[in-house]
């Protein structure tokens, strides 16, 4: 009779145990889900979204070679155009990630949950683990550091008369690209896919961007970036693993953040289930 009295006042502690936590957990989509974080999301991705897509716009139709610069014409034609850049096709991605995530927000799901049903909600995920967040993040790092070192290499002085008064088109491109990654980061709970998901497409998205990088080369005689002509082959080969290398390295840093800074949804999510198990 004694056990019989005990094992009920274990199962009347687990009871409340779980509607303590399961209380915890509304509590904090409540203020997930509505009120000034909601708006703080919603305002990150539409005004990303709106950057990005008037940035690609601008870039395309805006950006001319000045009259006079020296082979104007060659410069034009050059093989591949603006989308044989990192920088460029990372814009687009940015784009197409903040308004997938802007979608989310007016029809998906934002709630703290590890397995949401809305497939607005895991593309999001994915997308930004995979590609927005690492992808971004190899742009800004690696842009600046060899600007830094020697700007020649990377973005000529001479690309100054095309971009005379667009300072902030290379600060959009090049710096907030990585700033509003990380703001994304703090404002959306999401779960990362699998290890193996996330650095397959991580992986296959940069390998297939170096294939590209030889196609250009074929097709056009010169390689994209004015680096990749002065070093040697194998240190070539080097700065390109290095790439790949980066944003793998990248990827998994945007995993470890995410669990950093979401850690006490986590515990209460895992928490939950522990008890309904």
């Amino acid at each position: 009779m004694a056990k019989s009295k005990k094992q009920k006042r274990e199962l009347e502690a687990a009871r409340q145990a779980a509607q303590v936590h399961s209380a915890q957990l509304e509590t904090c989509n409540d203020a997930y889900t509505s009120g000034a974080f909601s708006y703080l999301r919603f305002l990150v991705h539409l005004l990303a979204a709106a950057q990005f897509s008037w940035s690609i716009y601008y870039y395309l139709w805006k950006v001319h070679w000045p009259p006079g610069l020296h082979e104007e014409e060659e410069l034009k034609t050059r093989w591949g155009g603006k989308f044989k850049y990192l920088t460029f096709l990372n814009v687009i991605l940015q784009a197409i990630y903040h308004s997938v995530a802007l979608l989310n927000d007016l029809f998906g799901h934002n709630g703290v949950t590890l397995a949401s049903k809305s497939w607005l909600r895991q593309l999001r995920d994915y997308l930004f683990a995979t590609l927005a967040f690492p992808i971004a993040h190899n742009v800004c790092i690696s842009f600046w550091v060899i600007y830094l070192w020697d700007r020649e290499l990377i973005f000529p002085a001479a690309l100054d008369a095309i971009f005379p008064r667009q300072v902030w088109l290379n600060h959009v491109v090049h710096t907030n690209v990585a700033l509003l990654a990380i703001m994304d980061l703090f404002t959306c709970f999401r779960q990362y896919p699998s290890r193996l998901a996330g650095i397959t497409g991580n992986a296959s998205f940069m390998l297939l961007y170096v294939i590209w990088v030889h196609i250009v080369k074929y097709f056009s005689g010169q390689w994209v970036y004015p680096l990749l002509e002065v070093l040697p082959l194998p240190l070539r080969y080097l700065m390109l693993s290095g790439m790949v290398a980066l944003s793998l390295i990248l990827y998994i840093l945007g995993e470890l953040i995410n669990n950093i800074v979401w850690g006490p949804e986590f515990k209460l999510l895992k928490q939950k289930t522990i008890k309904q198990g």
